[in-house]
Order: structure tokens, then C-alpha cells, then sequence
């Protein structure tokens, strides 16, 4: 008797594993395909997939999560940018070069505050408040860029690919949140 509960309970935990199992595959291969989804409506695929592989900590990766993400990764490569445009503002010795960085510096300002907002926003779960801040976000990377146009050196160039980036990452996953 005690043998055929034994057997019986080997088989259970064994199919409790394998549905375990599977299950987990399932959900890892929608997880990553919401990942996959985001990244291939950015400029640079690779910076998008590692941007979130190495700052969302577990599965399963929940819209609301990523776009959480995605709004902070955004806000402190900002901050970052914003420092470095202060520096080669204070450095450049050509009052047009320093205009221009002016600019840089003024539009990294309103988009470091909105995404301050965002992340308010999205705590708060206010939607529409969270919609309406990402929306403006990419306008004042597209300006700073724009506003060098061929005067614009690699670094700057290359900062403003990736934090276009992140703000559309940021407004994508922020468009499949349920509300």
C-alpha cells in the first residue's frame, strides 16, 4: 500500500514539475517577446534588449514594470547627458558652439522634468498624466540634435541616439499598460 502511494506521489510531483516546467517556458517566451516587441520599434535593437535584460531583475516582465524601467533608465542617461552638455557648453570657446549647447542644456532640462512627472505619474498609476508626459519626451532630444545638425560631434550624437531610444522604449511599453 505504502509502495503505491510512494509511486503515486513520484508521479504527481513529476507531472507538477513538468507542467511547472513548461509553464515557465511559456511565460519566459511571452516575457521576452514583450521585451522584443519594444525593441524593435527603436533605432538601435541591441541597446534596447540590454537596456531591459540587465534592468528588469526577474520575470514575468509586466508592462507596468518595463515602462517603469524604461522611464528611470531614460531619466538618469538625461541627468547624465545634461551634465555633459553643461561641461562642453563651459569648454567650447565659440559663442555659436555654446548657443547650441544652450539649447541642448535648456530642452534636457524640461525632459529630465518630465520625466520626473512620468514616474509620478506611473506610482500613481495616472495614466493620462503618464501619457501626456512621455508623449512631449521626444521633442526635446529631436531638438537639441536638430539644433547641431552637421555641427554635431560624435559623443553628443551618439548620447542622443540612446536617449531617443530610451524615451520611445519608454513610450512604447507605456502603450501597453491595461488601463
Amino acid at each position: 500500500m505504502a509502495s503505491s502511494f510512494a509511486s503515486y506521489l513520484l508521479l504527481l510531483v513529476l507531472f507538477t514539475n513538468i507542467f511547472y516546467f513548461q509553464t515557465s517556458l511559456c511565460d519566459k517566451g511571452e516575457n521576452e517577446a514583450l521585451i522584443a516587441g519594444i525593441c524593435r520599434q527603436v533605432q538601435d535593437f541591441t541597446f534596447c534588449w540590454n537596456t531591459f535584460r540587465q534592468n528588469l531583475p526577474t520575470h514575468p516582465y509586466i508592462p507596468k514594470e518595463v515602462t517603469r524601467v524604461a522611464i528611470s533608465q531614460s531619466l538618469g542617461h538625461a541627468i547624465n547627458d545634461r551634465i555633459f552638455i553643461e561641461k562642453s557648453k563651459a569648454n567650447s570657446t565659440h559663442k555659436e558652439i555654446q548657443n547650441l549647447y544652450a539649447i541642448c542644456d535648456s530642452g534636457y532640462g524640461f525632459l529630465i522634468s518630465l520625466l520626473q512627472d512620468a514616474t509620478l505619474a506611473l506610482a500613481k498609476k495616472s495614466y493620462k498624466d503618464l501619457e501626456n508626459s512621455l508623449s512631449k519626451c521626444p521633442r526635446f532630444v529631436i531638438d537639441c540634435h536638430d539644433a547641431f545638425g552637421d555641427k554635431i560631434t560624435p559623443e553628443l550624437l551618439d548620447r542622443s541616439r540612446k536617449q531617443l531610444d530610451l524615451v520611445l522604449m519608454a513610450n512604447i511599453a507605456e502603450g501597453r499598460i491595461q488601463k
